[in-house]
C-alpha cells in the first residue's frame, strides 16, 4: 500500500524538505515499527512504485526532485499525451530532462506493479552525498574531459543537471578552457558538494595519446572535397583535427541514445507542402539559402539537436547551395557535411531525397565567419570554382566572401556578405556596381545582425534587386536581437540578369528550427539560431522563356 499525502492530510503547506522523506521511509509491511536506531531490514525497501499514470500532484510531489510547478506539467503533459507508455517518456516533460529521469527511475511505473529487484532510489544520491573512493563505481564511468564535452555529454554525468551543462560551456565558450577542474566553481550552480561529487568523472586530458594537438598548415581554401591554396595567401594557421569523446558518462551510450530518440519525437517537424526535386513548371531549377547560425562552433555543431535540425533544414527545403554566416571554427561546417553524406541520427537517414555528396569551403583567413555548404552530387550538381577576398578597401565596412559556382547551367556568382554597422553605404554601392559584370548571374546574400538599423539604401547595393521587401521580419519569434534593433537580418539581392530566372518561389523557414536537445538560456527547446534561413528558387538554364516572375509564392511553412 502506498501512503499518499492525501491519506495523511497532507497539503501545499507541507516543507518541501519532508515530501520526499514521507516516500523514504514509507514501508509495505506493518508487522513492526521502527525502531529507535532506524534500522530498517532490506526486504522494506521493496516497495510499490508509483504509477505516473494515474498518480495525483501530491502523490508526484513525494519524488524527489519533484515540485508542485514540475508535478502540474507532468498531469498537464499526461493530459495532452493519453498516457505515457515507457518510464523514460517522462523526460521530455519540462523540468525533468535526462538527469531528473535517472533520479525517477527506481521509484516510477507506467502501470500497477511492484519493484522486485532493486533497493529503492530512497538510499542518497549523488548530490546529497561527499564523493567516496568508490571502484565498482569508478569503473562502470568513463572520464569525460570538461574542455572538450559537449552539454550532452556533461548532463549524463551524474549530478550535472541540464542548467549546469549549460552553465559549464557557456562559461568555457566565454572564458576558454579550464586550467584546472576546481575552476568549475567559477560556474554558476557549482558549489563545493557538487565539485566533490563530480570530480572523478571529470579530467583536463585526453584518454588517447592520439588525440593530442598536431599542428599542421592548411591551404588558403578548406574544403572537404578538394583544397587549392592561394597564391595571395602564404601563411598557414595551426589547427586541431577533429577529435571525438564518449558519448555516454554516466549513462549508457544505448541510454543517452534513447533518451535524445525521445527529445526528437517531441521536436516536431513541419508538414511539407511539397518535395522539391530541382524541377519547376518542367524546366531544371535551385534553390539558393542564406542563414546566421550564430557562433556557429564546432561545439554546437556536435550537439545532435542542432545537427538534425540544420540537416533537416537544407534537406526538407531542397536547398542546393547554402552561404553561412557567423560560423566559429571551420570544422562546425565539417561536422554539419559529415552528418549529411554519413547520416548518424535517424531522422537525417531517413531522408531518402539525401544525394550523400555534400561539400563546404570557406577561406583560411584570420576572423573569418563566412562560409558555403553545397551539394556537389544532387540533381542541381554545384561545382565551385573559384573563391576569394572581397577587396581590402572594404574591410571597414563589410566582411566579404566572393565565389562562383556552376549550378547546373548557370554561372552564379554568389556574394556572402555581412554588412557591419555604420557603413559608407554610397562607397558599397560603387564597389559592388564596379564588382558586377552585367552579363553574369549574380546573387548577393546580406546579412545585417550587426546593424542596429536597415537603411533603405542597403537593399539596392550595386543596383541589385531585393528578393523580400524591406520590413521582412527574418529573426525567431520570441527571441531579442543582440545587436540589432530590427527584425530584418537577412535578404538576398540579384541583378537584373539573374532576376529572369526567378521561379517566383521564396520562403523564410520558420518552422522546425527549434529541438528540446538545445539549450535556450536556461531551459530547453531552443531555436538552432534566432535568425532564421531564407531561400530563393532560381531557374538553371541560362536563358528562361515564359517563366512567371510577377507573382511570389511563400511555401505553407511560413
Amino acid at each position: 500500500m502506498v501512503l499518499t499525502c492525501q491519506e495523511m492530510g497532507n497539503n501545499a503547506s507541507l516543507p518541501k524538505g519532508r515530501r520526499k522523506s514521507l516516500r523514504s521511509f514509507v514501508r509495505r509491511s506493518h508487522k513492526s515499527n521502527l525502531s529507535h536506531t532506524f534500522t530498517i531490514p532490506e526486504t522494506d525497501h521493496q516497495m510499490e512504485l508509483l504509477n505516473v499514470n494515474t498518480a495525483t500532484e501530491e502523490e508526484l510531489m513525494t519524488l524527489p526532485g519533484i515540485t508542485r510547478e514540475i508535478a502540474k506539467n507532468i498531469v498537464e503533459h499526461r493530459k495532452a499525451i493519453g498516457r505515457f507508455r515507457r518510464v523514460e517518456d517522462i523526460a521530455v516533460v519540462r523540468g525533468i530532462g535526462a538527469h531528473k529521469l535517472q533520479l525517477l527511475k527506481p521509484e516510477i511505473s507506467v502501470s500497477n506493479r511492484k519493484n522486485q529487484s532493486c533497493v529503492s532510489s530512497r538510499a542518497p544520491s549523488y548530490d546529497s552525498l561527499k564523493s567516496t573512493d568508490s571502484k565498482a563505481t569508478s569503473r562502470s564511468f568513463r572520464v569525460l574531459n570538461i574542455n572538450k564535452a559537449t552539454v550532452f555529454d556533461l548532463q549524463s554525468v551524474p549530478g550535472v543537471t541540464q542548467e549546469i551543462a549549460a552553465a559549464i560551456v557557456i562559461y568555457r565558450n566565454k572564458k576558454g578552457c579550464f586550467r584546472k577542474i576546481d575552476d568549475l566553481l567559477k560556474v554558476k550552480h557549482v558549489n563545493k558538494m557538487r565539485l566533490d561529487n563530480i570530480t572523478r568523472y571529470l579530467t583536463l586530458e585526453d584518454d588517447d595519446d592520439s588525440m593530442s594537438e598536431i599542428s599542421v598548415t592548411r591551404p588558403g581554401i578548406l574544403t572537404n572535397g578538394f583544397s587549392a591554396p592561394l597564391q595571395s595567401q602564404t601563411n598557414g594557421r595551426p589547427h586541431r583535427p577533429l577529435t571525438r569523446t564518449s558519448l555516454s558518462n554516466g549513462l549508457t551510450p544505448s541510454s543517452a541514445g534513447d533518451i535524445f530518440e525521445l527529445l526528437s519525437a517531441y521536436s516536431p517537424r513541419p508538414i511539407l507542402s511539397e518535395v522539391f526535386k530541382n524541377l519547376r513548371n518542367g524546366e531544371s531549377a535551385a534553390r539558393i539559402c542564406s542563414w546566421n547560425l550564430h557562433e556557429l562552433s564546432q561545439d554546437k555543431a556536435q550537439n545532435p539537436g542542432v545537427k538534425e535540425v540544420i540537416c533537416r533544414t537544407i534537406l526538407e527545403n531542397g536547398i542546393s547551395l547554402l552561404a553561412v554566416q557567423d560560423i566559429k571554427d571551420v570544422l562546425a561546417l565539417k561536422t554539419i557535411c559529415e552528418e549529411l553524406n554519413k547520416p548518424t541520427l535517424r531522422r537525417v537517414e531517413e531522408w531518402k531525397e539525401n544525394s550523400l555528396s555534400w561539400n563546404f569551403c570557406m577561406l583560411d583567413v584570420h576572423d573569418t565567419k563566412l562560409g558555403f555548404i553545397y551539394d556537389s552530387g544532387g540533381a542541381a550538381n554545384v561545382e565551385l570554382i573559384s573563391l576569394m577576398e572581397s577587396p581590402n578597401d572594404t574591410s571597414n565596412h563589410c566582411d566579404a566572401l566572393i565565389a562562383h559556382f556552376l549550378v547546373g547551367d548557370l554561372n552564379l556568382q554568389v556574394v556572402n556578405m555581412i554588412l557591419k554597422d555604420g557603413a559608407d553605404l554610397v562607397f558599397l554601392h560603387e564597389k559592388i556596381a564596379d564588382l558586377i559584370n552585367e552579363e553574369e548571374f549574380v546573387l548577393l546574400c546580406m546579412d545585417f545582425s550587426y546593424c542596429k538599423k536597415v537603411e533603405a539604401a542597403s537593399l539596392t547595393l550595386g543596383n541589385l534587386k531585393p528578393i523580400f521587401p524591406s520590413g521582412t521580419n527574418t529573426h525567431f519569434p520570441g527571441s531579442k536581437p543582440e545587436n540589432n534593433n530590427s527584425s530584418h537580418i537577412t535578404n538576398i539581392l540579384v541583378n537584373n540578369q539573374l532576376k529572369q530566372n526567378l521561379t517566383g518561389y521564396k520562403n523564410i523557414v520558420s518552422k522546425g528550427i527549434t529541438h528540446l536537445a538545445i539549450p535556450n538560456g536556461w531551459s530547453w527547446g531552443g531555436p538552432v539560431s534566432p535568425n532564421l534561413p531564407i531561400w530563393v528558387e532560381l531557374y538553371l538554364s541560362g536563358k528562361v522563356e515564359n517563366a512567371s516572375i510577377t507573382e511570389w509564392n511563400i511555401s505553407l511553412d511560413r
